[in-house]
């Protein structure tokens, strides 16, 4: 009896899990270069029955052995973890020139998976480490250089700070940096990777890389294939989310739903112990 309890509250706790995972994919419907999760749900391992006279199969039957088993039983599902999408966003307009926005969706197809890939912008944190980000929402701070809304310098070709002295500088289609005064010294750095799915969110809009060395985001200049890749970012756009509302709001409402129905399993079960309690036991 309990096995089904069990299953059932399984079943709310994955809803759950879910449900806080469209819940912040709603509330960034309106950051800037957001993308959103996916949840991942999986089984709990299935478990062997097996009769409990073991002499027996379940036709009755003696076996030489003396095992039979019955089947497996799935023991419930949970929510394993939430995959980013990274399908790129609508561009809007702005008319910043401090808003620069990725074209990850004008890439070419790589010929070694058969997939475009992302881009990515590089930023330093305040403890010297390197982060990416797909936000291009930029700002100029009080020293000249260019940075995101938290802070934190966008990184050249070189790794280094990009100064740019106000925000009268123009970016060209492959990130090179104009100044006001006509001077081409920066050119953003503009990574690409090719299993995007590798990426973690930090927060802030940040991203970490979490595989292996070898999958490392480059710079776009190390990519053969890249080389004619045409635009590769657009100066005056912003990249929005890629949240669909309407389908997040579906599926918040389906999640809903499943949590109501194994909740109305757990109930069930309730009163069926109840009544084996109250009425049976008498016996």
């Amino acid at each position: 009896m309990f096995r089904g309890l069990y299953t059932a509250t399984s079943g709310m706790m994955a809803h759950n899990r879910q449900q806080q995972i469209l819940t912040n994919n709603l509330a960034n419907a309106n950051t800037p270069g957001y993308k959103q999760d996916q949840t991942v749900m999986r089984a709990f391992p299935a478990q062997l029955i097996t009769a409990m006279e073991k002499s027996l199969s379940p036709n009755g039957t003696k076996l030489s052995s003396g095992h039979s088993t019955i089947g497996t039983l799935n023991t419930g599902v949970y929510a394993q973890e939430g995959i980013p999408s990274f399908t790129q966003g609508a561009l809007k307009q702005t008319g910043n020139t401090t808003d620069i926005s990725l074209l990850s969706e004008s890439l070419p197809i790589n010929p070694e998976t058969q997939e475009k890939g992302t881009l990515l912008f590089a930023v330093e944190l305040e403890n010297n480490d390197i982060r990416y980000t797909q936000n291009g929402q930029f700002t100029v701070n009080q020293q000249g250089f260019l940075t995101t809304a938290e802070g934190y310098n966008v990184l050249n070709q070189n790794l280094q700070p990009i100064r740019v002295n106000s925000k009268e500088f123009t970016v060209q289609d492959n990130g090179q940096v104009v100044l006001n005064d006509g001077t081409a010294t920066n050119r953003l750095w503009l990574g690409y990777t090719a299993e995007p799915n590798q990426l973690l969110k930090e927060g802030q809009g940040l991203l970490r890389w979490g595989g292996n060395q070898q999958g490392t985001p480059q710079s776009v200049e190390q990519v053969a294939f890249l080389n004619n890749a045409g635009p590769l970012v657009k100066q005056g756009f912003v990249e929005q989310s890629n949240v669909d509302l309407t389908q997040t709001m579906t599926q918040m409402m389906n999640t809903y739903r499943g949590f109501e129905s194994n909740q109305k399993v757990i109930q069930a079960y309730d009163r069926s112990m109840e009544k084996t309690v109250n009425e049976i036991g008498r016996v």
